[in-house]
């Protein structure tokens, strides 16, 4: 399943090197690969990654940002020598600043003016293209000022205050009108925007292609992740009325190992949203804990409950530790249950996939066969059986085919997630089950040296979490 490494456009080596060389990143650490070419991407986690951060926070007092969720993409576009970057993948070049329609802003503005606009398309240039195709300035002026509720006059208002206020409202997010040429990523890359852009965004973000992105209500990341809870409730839940012009934040992320499920969903606003990304805080755990103990529905998937059970017994006496120290235990839990997934595809490829199937994905299947209803909190106040059409009766096989890449993806990303540390015991242990499973076909018994194997992974990382290492 090994990928071909992407080659980057010339244009965007071009661009590496101005941005490495302009004084506005003076001082933030890159280092050379053994073939001389700048290590443009690294993780939070590494010795580089550390240093881009504290480097970003020095920054941000500097410019006198406030040290909050949302401060290294703030640092990073203030601090942009030019404000456009190029794409790695085919060398366009597009605005950092929120100026291109979003898919249901496209539609709109298509339907509305009869034209054949792309989410590709800035906002100036659309601008530009209706008033030469004969729509009237004050019109279109009152049009844009509408959709974003913008405090401006549209008789008087010009087309870049109406553009500036438009774009500040979406970046913010109040508005999911306009969508920025290149997604923040620091301190994964070194100027702090993902490497490819807009442009290149379906075919280079594998499950965000134009067709995978009209269902992304249904949130896939849930089904990479394997996640516990009633998955179906809550993708339905996210799609609500309950979430109308915000969007749908996991209370505990779902790529540390927290359920996916109504009641653990909560409004925030989609800049707040990108922001947290995986962040474990001390009132998200508060949060947490009240809506167990009101709802009694466990928070975290099976595979990570023995280090959740711990961090609940002791974040109170050791605060420091849950953001930085507890998160980071979450993560490499998770890598190496997301590896184990991998090998057991891998080296059982008769019966691996039917084996994950039944013994982990299918006990899902069954939520998936009713509708329901909320009320604010994300309880369920009503369930009936679904209505099946054409367009929804194969989400189990969707569900299941994403669960399965994502085992196969997550071991083939070299910079987004943390790789394994399996102990040679563990490894050998996994490499057991494996071998019983292709003689002896006993899932049962397979399933209990799974969850085995788990249980010892999670005690090894609590133990290093109470020796404080």
């Amino acid at each position: 399943m090994a990928r071909e490494k992407r080659q980057w456009n010339d244009r965007f080596l071009a661009y590496m090197d101005m941005i490495v060389k302009h004084p506005n990143y003076q001082g933030l650490p890159i280092e050379k690969k053994a073939d001389g070419s700048l290590a443009w991407i690294t993780t939070a986690k590494t010795k580089i990654g550390k240093k881009r951060i504290e480097w970003c926070l020095k920054k941000a007092d500097e410019l006198g940002f406030e040290r909050r969720a949302g401060v290294y993409a703030d640092v990073m576009l203030a601090i942009h020598p030019t404000k456009w970057k190029v794409c790695q993948t085919c060398g366009r070049e597009m605005s950092l600043y929120y100026h291109y329609p979003n898919a249901n802003f496209v539609k709109a503005l298509n339907r509305d003016f009869k034209q054949k606009f792309t989410d590709c398309d800035h906002i100036s240039d659309i601008w530009d293209t209706l008033i030469e195709s004969g729509v009237k300035e004050n019109v279109l002026a009152e049009y844009l000022i509408r959709k974003g509720d913008l405090a401006l006059e549209p008789t008087t208002a010009t087309k870049d205050e109406i553009i500036d206020a438009l774009e500040l409202v979406c970046r913010k997010g109040n508005k999911k009108l306009l969508g920025p040429g290149a997604m923040s990523n620091f301190p994964d890359r070194y100027d702090g925007f993902h490497t490819y852009n807009r442009c290149c965004r379906p075919s280079q973000d594998k499950g965000r292609s134009k067709e995978n992105l009209k269902s992304y209500t249904k949130d896939r990341r849930a089904y990479e992740y394997w996640s516990d809870g009633n998955i179906h409730a809550a993708n339905q839940f996210m799609g609500s009325a309950f979430f109308a012009g915000v969007s749908a934040d996991h209370i505990g992320p779902i790529s540390l190992g927290f359920i996916h499920d109504p009641r653990y969903l909560q409004p925030m606003s989609g800049g707040d949203n990108s922001a947290k990304r995986d962040r474990l805080q001390i009132e998200d755990i508060e949060k947490i804990i009240e809506t167990y103990n009101r709802t009694g529905v466990y928070p975290m998937s099976w595979y990570s409950k023995d280090i959740w059970e711990f961090i609940l017994s002791s974040y109170k006496t050791h605060p420091d530790s849950v953001a930085t120290i507890y998160r980071d235990a979450l993560k490499q839990n998770m890598a190496d249950f997301m590896y184990i997934l991998w090998r057991i595809l891998e080296e059982c490829p008769r019966y691996g996939e039917d084996f994950l199937e039944k013994c982990l994905l299918s006990k899902h299947y069954e939520c998936f066969n009713y509708s329901y209803k909320f009320n604010a909190r994300g309880e369920i106040i009503d369930r009936r059986p679904r209505h099946f059409t054409d367009r929804n009766q194969n989400e189990t096989d969707r569900y299941k085919r994403i669960a399965i890449d994502s085992a196969y993806d997550y071991n083939d990303k070299d910079n987004r997630n943390m790789a394994s540390d399996l102990t040679p015991g563990e490894s050998s242990s996994l490499s057991g089950l494996c071998q019983d499973l292709n003689t002896a076909h006993d899932y049962d018994a397979a399933h209990k040296a799974l969850v085995s194997l788990i249980q010892s992974i999670e005690r090894r990382i609590i133990t290093s979490l109470q020796k404080g290492k």
